[in-house]
């Protein structure tokens, strides 16, 4: 499913044929949440020994947030609820669905405990089903005594039913570091409408990222590892999770995700206890060392095909300085397009993974580990900007595409500071009369949605008869042409739409094959 057809981010290569003079820059999310985390007070009677947030969800069609958090009180688990209209703001919606100490004027859901992740469903059709569960472990319990999987839905995110069993429930599977070899492997379906990335234990015990896809939400294909360490990676570096759609769409071409990278202290092997816990069953011996201690920070991860990334090295969201609430780990969740912004909630802790302080010599767990839940925003399709090398204009040539009946450009690009010029070429890369770089029309503002325009006249031609003369053999549907932009410094030059979006669509969709 497709957010904005046209529309093609120059965060990767797809779109560029080349770049000469110019580069790109990674923008980070202006945090909103700097000296200290969104305010949400756990200061309720069931919230009393504290609680941990999970990701931040956004309903479409009520354009409100929602945010789920855990509480674990008197050896109960709890599932509470928060909405906002604005990000900032959170209001505990009262549920009448739990009795909480003779009263069910709470925001407790009816959700049973459990490692879960839960998604508003876009492709969902019948309002019952609209927001999803899936747990990440076998939770409940079969009629023979075994373990099973378990699946809910809910018309509003609250108020919870189970999907009937069926042998979906006997799935050898989790979402999580201590999957099953026999879980491993499998078909890959780019095209699937859910889609799960989580950790998983490498062959060299390290934490690696795998992926899941499903057609049904119920049944899911095995884990596949799609980004590991490399040798641009800092020796230690392991992935510990990511923030996603869980829904499988692309936005503007991209699948997007916000990797966590666990920035693991080598010093400092650990003995682990329960060694199956980590790494499935397996024989060896009582304990096996893992590295346990380390920063987690938040990177920027794009894909086509959800299985190649294209992967920023550098924190997308840093972590504060030494001794602010979020400099030990950040997790952030999966960008949210709310009020022309994108929104990046994340969850961060000042302690490192191992509970260590950010003053040397620490002793893990010396202080309370305490979480919270961050915000950042950053301005739409803004996640890397193409600017020029030096004081020269850089140039950025795309891939061709479809001339045919003609249509409209548009641009996301921050030319306050400078100057955007262009020019339309022909499949030959020769200037196409009258729409050279000396008859564009300059673009020198901040503009989200600027039109691309020469003379005074916007977007490209049709094919003319002075093209067909030259080429006769040639439909009116064979002729292409691409674009040239003359970025100026100062000036940074995110995204492009064409409009008809097909025509930049040469290629045919294979279902089911990683193209």
């Amino acid at each position: 499913m497709e957010k904005h057809p046209g529309k093609q981010l120059f965060i990767d290569d797809f779109f560029v044929e080349s770049m000469i003079g110019a580069h790109r820059v990674l923008n980070r999310p202006r945090k909103l949440t700097v000296d200290r985390p969104l305010d949400i007070p756990l200061d309720q009677p069931w919230e009393a020994e504290g609680g941990q947030f999970a990701g931040a969800i956004y309903d479409e069609e009520n354009r409100r947030f929602r945010l789920y958090y855990r509480v674990w009180i008197g050896g109960r688990e709890l599932l509470c609820a928060l909405d906002s209209d604005d990000g900032m703001h959170w209001q505990r919606p009262c549920l009448g669905l739990v009795e909480w100490e003779g009263s069910r004027e709470n925001n407790i859901t009816n959700c049973p405990p459990g490692g879960l992740s839960i998604l508003w469903d876009p492709h969902e059709e019948d309002e019952a089903y609209r927001w999803k569960r899936i747990d990440n472990k076998p939770t409940g319990t079969g009629e023979d005594g075994e373990s099973v999987w378990r699946a809910f839905h809910s018309r509003d995110g609250c108020d919870w039913q189970p999907y009937p069993p069926g042998d979906y429930g006997k799935q050898k599977m989790l979402f999580n570091f201590g999957s099953p070899a026999e879980s491993f492997g499998g078909v890959i379906d780019p095209d699937a409408p859910y889609v799960y990335y989580s950790q998983r234990g490498s062959g060299r015990r390290t934490r690696v990222l795998g992926r899941r896809d499903s057609r049904d939400f119920l049944r899911w294909s095995g884990l596949r590892t799609v980004i590991d360490q490399d040798l641009d990676d800092p020796p230690g570096t392991e992935f510990y999770a990511a923030g996603f759609d869980l829904a499988n769409r692309t936005d503007r071409g991209l699948h997007v995700l916000m990797l966590h990278a666990f920035l693991t202290d080598l010093a400092e092997p650990y003995g682990i206890d329960d060694p199956e816990q980590y790494w499935g069953a397996e024989s060896g011996p009582g304990a096996l060392p893992a590295r346990v201690d380390g920063v987690v920070d938040s990177q920027l991860a794009v894909s086509r095909d959800t299985v190649a990334w294209t992967r920023y090295r550098e924190p997308f969201i840093p972590r504060g300085e030494a001794g602010a609430w979020d400099w030990g780990m950040v997790y952030a969740d999966a960008p949210i397009l709310h009020d022309g912004q994108l929104w990046f909630f994340y969850g961060a802790c000042s302690l490192t993974h191992n509970g260590r302080a950010a003053q040397l010599g620490g002793v893990p767990y010396a202080g309370q580990k305490s979480w919270g839940k961050g915000v950042a925003v950053l301005r739409p399709d803004g996640y890397v900007g193409i600017e020029a090398d030096s004081y020269a204009p850089g140039l950025l040539t795309t891939h061709r595409f479809r001339q045919a009946a003609g249509g409209e450009v548009r641009v996301n690009v921050d030319a306050a500071a400078g100057q955007l010029c262009y020019e339309l070429l022909e499949d030959t890369g020769e200037p196409i009369p009258g729409y050279s770089v000396e008859d564009c029309d300059p673009i020198r503002e901040d503009a989200l949605d600027g039109v691309l325009s020469w003379n005074g006249s916007a977007g490209w031609p049709a094919v003319n008869e002075e093209r067909r003369r030259r080429y006769p053999d040639l439909s009116p549907m064979e002729f292409y042409v691409k674009l040239r932009f003359h970025i100026y410094p100062g000036t940074k030059l995110y995204s492009i739409t064409l409009d008809p979006p097909e025509v930049a669509m040469w290629q045919v969709a294979v279902p089911g094959r990683v193209d």
